[in-house]
């Protein structure tokens, strides 16, 4: 219910039906309610460390305090494929940056370059998502949206941000190789089934080579 938000709950002694701004009724036997979570930065703070939702961290995960370290979901690192700096609650994340943060402590910095991704599923809905698309202009996709079984892909001046596979599979790797080109794509040739992704990453990739 896309534009209403949640007004009220009702009903005696436990809750039967949910309220909205529009003035609907929906009758219910439990809620479901997800607030959201805030990075804990407070003990960063008072250690001096830099904070702005989330502890700034380089790209080696190191913060402006020297010899401190951070890593996680309360990490916002620069990511220098983006130009940005980039806080993301993805188990992925956790997983890459930790031996990341540990490499560095080492003295064997890495730079943590690596795409942005996240999966879930739903009953029988199963998602991938890569890349990082905070601005858009044109979301593109590619299968059937009423069978369930697509990809989307979200661009900017006809490249490739981000994409989304649903009920799609093995396809992921081919979705982060068109993010890593950077080079432009016709939203009509992504949306194209005859053209297959192999052969659209391989021309980006040609492309990528060509412009360097």
């Amino acid at each position: 219910m896309l534009g209403d938000s949640v007004e009220a709950f009702a009903g005696d002694n436990a809750v039967a039906r949910v309220l909205t701004a529009g003035g609907r009724e929906i009758d219910c036997d439990f809620v479901v309610v997800g607030i959201g979570v805030a990075p804990r930065v407070e003990l960063a703070r008072d250690g001096g460390l830099d904070v702005d939702d989330g502890i700034l961290v380089d790209e080696m995960l190191r913060t402006s305090v020297p010899n401190v370290f951070a890593a996680g979901d309360v990490a916002r690192a620069w990511h220098p494929f983006y130009g940005e700096r980039v806080r993301v609650e993805h188990w992925s994340n956790a997983l890459n940056q930790g031996p990341a943060a540990a490499r560095a402590m080492l003295g064997e910095p890495t730079a943590t370059t690596a795409s942005l991704i996240f999966f879930s599923d739903q009953y029988d809905v199963g998602m991938e998502y890569s890349g990082y698309a905070p601005k858009w202009d044109e979301v593109v996709f590619r299968g059937d949206r009423e069978s369930g079984e697509f990809i989307a892909f979200w661009l900017k001046d006809q490249r490739v941000l981000a994409g989304m596979n649903v009920n799609v599979w093995d396809v992921n790797e081919h979705v982060q190789a068109l993010i890593r080109s950077r080079q432009p794509i016709k939203a009509s040739t992504l949306s194209d089934l005859d053209a297959p992704l192999e052969s659209l990453v391989a021309q980006s990739a040609s492309a990528a080579e060509a412009s360097e």
